[in-house]
């Protein structure tokens, strides 16, 4: 996927790229590992959250619960899910 997007850079018009297809590939690869990483975490931090809450939530769909605060913590931090 990094390669495809490095060529895409390459072939378009709006970003003169400062390095070659290698290059550019190995840091969209960065990129999408930090922010799979910082998903993960605050995914593993709205499941702490939702635990620590468990006894007001009993009975709800603990899946949809992590998920919403997944999501109020991304708008609070400015993180695109």
């Amino acid at each position: 996927m990094a390669l495809l997007v490095a060529r895409g850079i390459l072939r378009g018009d709006l970003v003169r790229a400062k390095g070659d297809e290698g290059q550019i590939a190995a840091r969209v690869r960065q990129i999408l590992a930090k922010s799979f990483a910082d998903e993960a975490a605050l995914e593993a931090e709205a499941e702490r959250l939702a635990e620590a809450h468990a006894r007001q939530t009993f009975g709800m769909d603990q899946r949809r619960i992590v998920r919403g605060i997944m999501e109020r913590l991304a708008r609070e931090r400015n993180f695109p899910l």
